[in-house]
């Protein structure tokens, strides 16, 4: 299973918050607000004693900048709970901690693991009274959450979608002296005539090819992590491209027949998949006509030419 490791770090509180009441049960799972005097170093705690501390580091893809920085905010919040051990045990009411997890993305170094722990024990030293004699301070990470995970996507509750746009390199990559650049030049070239300026042209051209990676990329992710909504946009596409194909365009007219094709194409997808972003579902609406135009299902023979 592909796991994301870049995130902003509300965002990721909310995931983490979701996939630990699928684990524990959400009427098991007290959050601490934070709006006053912040979370005295919890984000959340359960009815059974486990409290989560949620961690994004900014740096992702260099592993000792990580593994640091989880080491510091354990070093600053484990100590939280000494400092407001008063509030803290009324916040509980009785609950005794057994566990303070620092919930990231993901953990690479077992580094951090041997400091976050041995900092649990110098907490389970000073015996405050609302910790167990077995208190300890274990990390994980999405890994251990690999069976929440796969209910949420189920209930296309997965992941926040995080679409990268396509590079202006790739889309010269994609749309330059390459069949799909040429077969969408000729096809533009049909639909606005061949008085139109070249520049134009091109431009649409790079517009379209943008517009269908980036339609790859938000499937990719859709099917990824919310399957639930990657099936009813496939099969959105599906219908609307076996429609085209039987049926035609109403109009004989280019660039009416690329108008219609766009709106129904949104208007389908906006029916199929109320919840996505309005600005996803038209890229992937456009990406979807570029797809057409690539493979061939909409196309403007020279007689259509007025």
């Amino acid at each position: 299973m592909a796991i994301r490791r870049e995130w902003k770090g509300d965002e990721w509180q909310e995931f983490a918050l979701q996939l630990v009441q699928r684990r524990h049960g959400a009427e098991n799972v007290q959050i601490v607000p934070d709006k006053v005097k912040g979370d005295a170093g919890l984000e959340f705690f359960t009815t059974c004693g486990c409290f989560y501390q949620c961690y994004a580091p900014q740096e992702a893809s260099d592993v000792a900048k990580a593994a640091s920085a989880m080491k510091a905010k354990a070093g600053r919040d484990l100590p939280k709970l000494i400092k407001n051990k008063t509030i803290i045990e009324k916040l509980l009411a009785g609950t005794k901690g057994k566990r303070w997890i620092l919930l990231c993305p993901f953990l690479d170094n077992k580094e951090v693991v041997a400091s976050v722990r041995e900092r649990g024990l110098t907490i389970r030293a000073e015996n405050l009274a609302f910790l167990t004699s077995e208190f300890e301070a274990p990390c994980h990470s999405q890994q251990d959450f690999l069976a929440e995970i796969e209910q949420l996507k189920a209930l296309s509750l997965g992941p926040p979608l995080s679409v990268a746009s396509p590079t202006a390199e790739e889309v010269k990559d994609a749309a330059g002296d390459t069949e799909i650049g040429v077969r969408i030049d000729a096809k533009l070239g049909r639909a606005f005539g061949p008085n139109a300026p070249g520049g134009q042209i091109v431009a649409r051209r790079d517009q379209y090819v943008k517009a269908h990676l980036h339609r790859e990329n938000a499937l990719e992710q859709l099917r990824d992590n919310h399957a639930v909504l990657w099936e009813r946009a496939f099969e959105t596409i599906e219908a609307e491209e076996a429609r085209l194909i039987a049926v035609g365009a109403t109009s004989t007219i280019p660039g009416q027949q690329l108008q219609e094709s766009m709106n129904r194409m949104e208007n389908s997808l906006a029916q199929a998949l109320p919840t996505l972003n309005p600005a996803l579902r038209t890229r992937i609406a456009l990406g979807t006509i570029s797809d057409w135009l690539i493979r061939c299902p909409l196309d403007f023979p020279e007689s259509d030419l007025s």
